[in-house]
């Protein structure tokens, strides 16, 4: 399998996975959305709330912030030596002391204090009520490490998708090179060779496989468009909890565990 990457921002990244079939990349998708840990506020305690918003409505908004998260300093609860009681290596304690003293304002993720330095929303312009004159909030907030299998805000992707990669093929002896299919193509992926004979793909990343190029040609068979089942073009988006290199990572390590004890079942539980 070869790994090419086409595009990497803070954020994102977009890069073609290629000589691997569609289950796998499916399930390395799916481990990203599904299986990748991150921290996200599992329990609100609510000491106080004269706000509008109801204590449930207010306990959700304030799961669905993204939290910075690291790995290598957190454990699953149920896995800590506490026994999932809640301590410094399983749990963080963000409280929000929220008041409206002489008018109105909106309370933002940044005023959410955290036990933990490095456990904070990842942008505190997140806004989380409005309050009247009077009105204040109170409460505790509780965040662990979980997976996207069991709820959605521990998904560390905002976006996780793979298409096929384009494969044209053109009959010389039938094409004519009269460019209607580069005229027909609404994303403006094809342009002709050199000799402007022959049509190619000048933007294979952004072809769609909507084949309109193939239904206006003129001569029935001169050029074909197919998905090539052996290469997909993956983009990636992180939420901003974990870096997106070590989303794709970590994604891939969890793979290889999970084939590592599928053979060691197989093998009769001797060690692979």
């Amino acid at each position: 399998m070869k790994v090419d990457v086409v595009d990497r921002s803070e954020l994102s990244v977009k890069f073609v996975l290629r000589d691997c079939g569609v289950a796998f990349t499916n399930t390395l998708r799916r481990i990203m959305l599904s299986e990748v840990p991150t921290m996200a506020i599992n329990e609100v305690v609510v000491l106080n709330n004269t706000s509008p918003i109801y204590d449930e409505v207010l306990a959700h908004r304030l799961s669905l912030i993204p939290l910075k998260t690291d790995l290598d300093r957190f454990n699953f609860p149920e896995e800590c030596s506490c026994g999932g009681a809640g301590c410094p290596k399983c749990q963080v304690t963000l409280v929000l002391d929220a008041k409206a003293e002489d008018s109105h304002r909106t309370v933002y993720s940044r005023e959410l204090s955290s036990s933990d330095p490095f456990v904070v929303p990842v942008n505190g312009n997140f806004p989380i009520a409005k309050l009247a004159n009077g009105n204040a909030i109170l409460l505790e907030a509780y965040a662990r490490l979980g997976r996207g299998k069991d709820g959605a805000k521990w998904q560390p992707v905002s976006a996780c998708a793979y298409k096929y990669f384009p494969r044209i093929i053109v009959d010389s002896e039938l094409c004519t090179g009269c460019g209607e299919c580069v005229n027909a193509c609404p994303k403006g992926v094809l342009s002709l060779d050199g000799d402007g004979k022959l049509p190619v793909l000048k933007d294979p990343l952004n072809c769609s496989l909507c084949k309109s190029c193939v239904d206006v040609c003129p001569v029935e068979g001169a050029i074909k468009l197919d998905p090539d089942d052996t290469s997909f073009i993956f983009y990636v988006e992180s939420t901003s909890s974990l870096p997106i290199d070590r989303i794709v990572e970590e994604a891939a390590d969890i793979l290889s565990e999970k084939c590592d004890m599928l053979i060691n079942e197989f093998s009769g539980g001797e060690e692979a």
